[in-house]
Formats: structure tokens, sequence, C-alpha cells
């Protein structure tokens, strides 16, 4: 089982499974923060709550049925696995009446949950995919390069290059004329070497459409390597890293996660001082559940900020697709609203399906002062 990728979210949202319905779980399995007991406790009152809501679902005996071996084959799914289970988080996707089966690691311990719905639950998928970054590390010398692709925690090695390029000059002829003749003859073949590493970098990012570039080599052959990138890669290029092409796979994910965290850090905080800013100045923004959620509502938000993990309950209107607080009747359609167990991760749902950008912010920040939640907005209201 792989981390997932967004591709793999767009194969979820298209798959066709009418008239039938999906089951999605997700499942912490952080043993760092509960013991094995506790994740099997904690899956089994899952299944045994998804079970209960099964049976008062108004549905058809063909999708029942489907759902209830869906049930019964993610429960032996897990039992089989769990004590195998690395990762700190799990997601189940299943359809039986289709064959559909699929499971994906997470890299971060989810909120635990069971979705019975027409089409397969991506949206914490979506929420997860938001807090990563596609990261393309090279590591070059003069005379080798190596491409490793960094994600969700996750490294491999891509691709590697080897030029024919002489070894330094020590010594010369008179005055040293013959030295600086082949220290020129050199000094050439580095440079087809950067330039041929510059265009298979680029080759990549047009295969994988990384979203970062990270760079481990000496200064004098960044200097001369830099000029040579495409401007899309050194729009992407994000840093560097300490490491040498004889370094281990481990040693070049530890520098580059550690790296990513950082930039992510500093993201997320310019970010917060930026909303804060224009909370005091009174410009375009709302903090705060309740004003962010009607602003969400007239379509009003620009960028969404939440604190990772935060979660509220709520209400939301099925028909006008609103999201509520409190209220028992839609103020559009005047019909009544249902209960939602999580109207954030909802929040999260609707900015998504209206293209708005979602940024999680690590806690503890300046953010929590402020409701754990905001937005930047298109105009003031």
């Amino acid at each position: 089982m792989a981390y997932f990728d967004r591709e793999d979210i767009e194969k979820l949202s298209l798959l066709k499974t009418e008239p039938y319905w999906v089951t999605s779980v997700f499942l912490s399995t952080d043993k760092s923060l509960q013991s094995k007991k506790e994740i099997a406790l904690n899956f089994k009152n899952l299944i045994a709550e998804g079970r209960n809501r099964l049976s008062s679902l108004e549905i058809n005996k063909e999708i029942f049925s489907s759902l209830e071996s869906d049930l019964e084959n993610i429960s032996q799914h897990v039992s089989l696995q769990l004590n195998s289970q690395h990762h700190p988080g799990l997601a189940l996707f299943s359809c039986s009446a289709k064959g559909i089966f699929t499971t994906y690691n997470l890299p971060h311990p989810p909120r635990n949950r069971l979705v019975f719905d027409p089409n397969p639950y991506v949206r914490p998928l979506i929420a997860i995919l938001e807090r990563y970054h596609r990261i393309l590390t090279l590591v070059l010398s003069r005379r080798e390069a190596k491409w490793y692709k960094v994600f969700m925690g996750e490294a491999s090695v891509v691709e590697s290059l080897s030029s024919d390029v002489p070894g330094k000059v020590r010594e010369g002829g008179w005055e040293g004329y013959e030295s600086k003749r082949i220290e020129r003859h050199i000094e050439a073949h580095v440079h087809d070497h950067l330039k041929k590493v510059s265009q298979r970098t680029f080759e990549l990012f047009k295969k994988n459409k990384f979203d970062w570039l990270f760079l481990a080599c000496e200064d004098k052959l960044l200097t001369d390597f830099e000029p040579l990138l495409h401007t899309y890669l050194k729009e992407r290029l994000k840093g560097r890293i300490k490491a040498k092409i004889a370094d281990t796979i481990e040693k070049i994910k530890k520098e580059t996660i550690d790296l990513e965290i950082k930039l992510k850090k500093e993201e997320e905080d310019q970010t917060v001082q930026r909303f804060i800013a224009e909370l005091e100045a009174g410009g375009n923004v709302v903090a705060g559940l309740k004003e962010t959620l009607r602003q969400l509502n007239n379509n009003n938000v620009q960028l969404l900020l939440v604190t990772h993990n935060f979660s509220r309950n709520g209400r939301f209107c099925p028909a006008c697709q609103l999201l509520f607080l409190e209220e028992k009747e839609c103020p559009s359609c005047q019909k009544p609203t249902k209960e939602a167990s999580d109207i954030v991760d909802e929040a999260l749902g609707l900015a998504m399906l209206r293209n708005c950008p979602v940024r999680q912010i690590t806690p503890p920040s300046k953010l929590d002062r402020y409701g754990k939640i905001g937005a930047f907005l298109h105009y003031k209201s």
C-alpha cells in the first residue's frame, strides 16, 4: 500500500458505482499516540457504529447488501494488516458490488470516520494533500547527478547521470600556459555536463510536475548551474541541502524533509502574519467559524485558513449546500438543515469544490487566537 497522489484522488472521484454506494473509512493507526489494543478497539467501535447506521438507511436491498459486504471486507483487511501497519493512518474505499477495494497509507493520523455515500469520501485526502509538496531533490557534482523524488515523507531515486569530465590539472607547462589551456578544456566539459543536467531536470519536471526543487552542490557549481535552469525551474528552486553524490537515500530524505518543514513553517507564519495585519487594519478578511462559514456561503472566500485538526459540529442544508453553526432552518430555502458531525471538514470540502485554496496551519500559531479559522475575501462585506 502506497501513499496517494492527486491522480489517485481524481481516479477515486471519477469512479462510476451507480446505483451502488461506496464505503469510505479513515483510521488513525499511529502507535506513538495509542496502543495496538486501543487502535483495534477504536476500529471495532467504528465498524459497530457503521453497522448501526447502515440499518437505519433508506436504501434498497442491493445497495444494503453491497455496503454490508464492504464492512465485512474492510473489517477483515484491517484485522489482518493492523499488526504490520507502520504508518500513522489508513484510508480504505470499498464498493463490493463493483469489485472495488482500494487502500492508502496516510502520512499522519486522520480523524476516525466511516462514511456511506454514492461517491468516495475524498475530502480528508484532499486536505492531507494540501499539506505536502512534491519535491525533486537534485544532488550535483562536476561529473555526476542524482535526482530524488520526495513526497509525503517517502523518497525514491528517480534517475542518475554520469558525464565524462577529465580530472583537475595540478601542474602545467611553461608559465602555466598548458595547465590553463587544459583547465579551460575541462571547464567546457563541466559546462556541457551542467547543460545536460539542466535539460534532464526540465524533462523530469514536465513528466512529474513537482512543486519544489531542492539542490545539493558546491557554491561554484551553483553559480554556473543556476543560469542554465529553465525559468519554470528557477521559480521552483526553493533551497539547498547538504548532501553528496555518495550519500544514502535516508540522508537525502532527512535533509529534504527538514528543509520542507522549515519552508512550510515559514510559509504558514507569513500567511498568518499577513492575515492578522489585514484583520487589524480592517481589510478584506474575516476571523472565526461563524463569519467564515457565512462568507463561504456567499462564495466570497479567496483563501481559507484553518488550524490543522480543528473540529466543530454544525449543520448544513442538503438542498442549498450552505453551512451553519446552529440554524435549524435554512435561511435560503426554509427547509430543515441536517446535523454535520464536523462542519470544519464540510467547509474544507465546500472550499475545494469551488477551487478555493486552503492553507492548513500547524498549531500552535497566532491563528489560534482568532478562532482557529479565517479567510481572505474577494471583497469586503
